[in-house]
């Protein structure tokens, strides 16, 4: 893992966001669309793991410099047992976090941000929910705890921009290729991937 300072990382972001651009947007939208459908009904609400399985295997795919296409990755959340995987770390997560946040909202703060990995690991490295959920913490932690939370903050903030009516959320959109790989760069190199573009610039 190398020691990457938080410019750095929204500097890989971007190129990578930039090198698969219209795949990315085309893709977040096929995704997305597929995720408010399935939220319409309770049954499709046990979809949306397997959903964001798929969406997340294809920007790690965007990490590592892997040949992507149109829908790319959208059956793997169902194979290989991965959709009660994912459903039941979804569950653990959003239990965990709502009960931080309902303790005074400092430790649900703290678990949305060392949980961070947790879902790319359950895919990725197919672990249990709960190793997921602590191995997570640690890799997190050697990232370092600040630099991941800061990176969050500027996902946020440019999230505001969709308040702005109709121009803020084209803006969003047009964005979203690069605000989406932040998270995975950061992942990949937690793991000690080769982080594509770590070295230019």
């Amino acid at each position: 893992m190398k020691n990457i300072a938080v410019e750095k990382y929204v500097s890989i972001g971007f190129q990578l966001g930039k090198t698969s651009y219209w795949l990315i947007l085309f893709n977040t939208i096929i995704y997305f669309a597929l995720m408010i459908l399935a939220g319409i009904t309770i049954i499709g609400l046990l979809v949306l793991p397997a959903l964001i399985t798929g969406y997340c295997k294809f920007l790690l795919k965007v990490t590592r410099g892997e040949e992507v296409v149109i829908a790319d990755s959208l059956s793997s959340g169902f194979k290989n047992g991965m959709w009660w995987k994912t459903l039941l770390y979804s569950l653990i997560m959003i239990i965990g976090v709502a009960i931080g946040y309902i303790l005074l909202i400092i430790p649900g703060i703290y678990l949305s941000i060392a949980w961070s990995f947790g879902f790319y690991l359950v895919i990725d490295k197919d672990m249990t929910p709960l190793d997921a959920l602590q191995k997570s913490r640690e890799l997190v932690h050697q990232v370092g705890f600040w630099k991941i939370l800061i990176l969050t903050i500027i996902v946020g903030v440019l999230g505001i921009l969709q308040i702005i009516p109709v121009l803020g959320g084209l803006l969003y959109i047009l964005m979203y290729p690069f605000v989406s790989m932040l998270i995975p760069a950061v992942y990949e190199n937690a793991i000690g991937g080769s982080l594509v573009h770590t070295d230019k610039n």
